[in-house]
């Protein structure tokens, strides 16, 4: 009787396909039923040692943005089309009048903000679908500055200086109050507790705040101011960590524990990278990344074309992504490498008269 490798036990061929290029494993999958099973069944196993891009799943933070798991082979087939620019572009939504959205996306629903409005669209296979599940806003007619989404509480500054809590479950809002700022809040951030409430202004100023969950207290009651800190320069972006922690960023002042010597270096997104490290990006045409005990630079990522960063998202493993200035370009950057993988260019941008900016990620 002949030795064939399809009759091998389960546990040597395992042993076998640890050793298999990814190529041929996925050849491997298309052999036979078994084959497939196994492979799909250990694929974690036999991929253990590849990390791509894109597509980890590893961090809860990340994953809790994921409509679903994916598998192993899932995730090296899907970053291999991202890194090789191979994708299909697709319009969920047509606004005709021009705003700055922000974006904030879940594992159920993508919430957008348009003019005073933030509303609250559910995911599908097909994308979002389009009529809005939520539409929350506060008082204020002023366009929505920033928001953030945490645990249900959902927190908006506006661009009157006017700041509002709701909580999403409710649908109801907490708090509601004018004039917190003398002029354009550009950043707002609230810590995981909901307790704490952080916002940067226009007026230079950043503003921590003690917040009263309690809905039936009374709105006036709801929000206490414990600490104002003048930075003699707008802000752009404030980020809370675990209630302690906050970094503010300016137009001379990158990172509030950080002083740049230089005019016109002002941060425009920020990203937490564990308790010590902080990601940064903005005018100065880099992606930074801190080490906040030292207060100095350790990583930095130089725009191909020069341009301005104005957002950026982290896998919080090895990829980040920025969104520019000019032409609707998104650009990878694996922090592996000292240069970025690939350059995305939004269609509508191309087809548009005038250059478009990317906001949000």
């Amino acid at each position: 009787m002949s030795l064939t490798l399809d009759s091998l036990a389960t546990e040597v061929l395992i042993k076998i396909f640890s050793n298999v290029r990814i190529i041929d494993l996925c050849r491997l999958k298309q052999t036979c039923r078994r084959f497939n099973n196994i492979i799909n069944s250990w694929d974690y196993a036999l991929l253990r040692n590849v990390t791509p891009l894109v597509t980890n799943q590893r961090s809860d933070i990340f994953l809790s943005r994921c409509s679903r798991k994916l598998s192993a082979l899932e995730q090296i087939r899907v970053s291999r089309n991202w890194h090789i620019g191979r994708y299909k572009e697709k319009s969920l939504l047509y606004i005709k009048r021009k705003f700055i959205p922000w974006l904030c996306l879940t594992d159920e629903s993508v919430w957008i903000s348009r003019g005073r409005n933030i509303s609250n669209y559910k995911r599908n296979k097909d994308g979002i679908n389009i009529n809005a599940n939520i539409v929350l806003h506060g008082k204020s007619k002023a366009d929505v500055g920033n928001f953030q989404l945490k645990n249900n509480l959902l927190l908006s500054g506006q661009r009157d200086g006017s700041l509002w809590l709701a909580s999403v479950k409710e649908k109801k809002i907490i708090f509601d109050l004018d004039s917190c700022h003398r002029s354009d809040i550009n950043s707002v951030d609230i810590s995981e507790s909901g307790n704490i409430v952080v916002s940067g202004s226009r007026d230079d100023g950043v503003k921590i705040w003690k917040v009263n969950n309690n809905l039936d207290c009374d709105p006036i009651d709801a929000l206490t101011e414990l600490q104002h800190i003048n930075l003699n320069d707008r802000v752009w972006r404030v980020s809370l960590l675990k209630e302690k922690t906050f970094v503010g960023g300016s137009t001379s002042n990158p990172i509030l524990q950080l002083p740049s010597k230089n005019f016109g270096l002002g941060v425009l997104d920020l990203k937490w990278d564990g308790p010590n490290f902080l990601w940064s990006c903005g005018y100065d045409t880099y992606l930074k990344r801190w080490d906040l005990r030292t207060g100095k630079c350790v990583q930095a990522f130089e725009d191909p074309h020069a341009s301005a960063h104005y957002c950026l998202d982290y896998d919080y493993c090895n990829t980040i992504m920025t969104g520019t200035q000019l032409h609707g370009r998104v650009i990878l950057w694996d922090i592996r490498q000292g240069h970025s993988l690939q350059l995305y260019f939004m269609s509508a941008c191309k087809r548009g008269r005038y250059r478009k900016e990317l906001p949000g990620l």
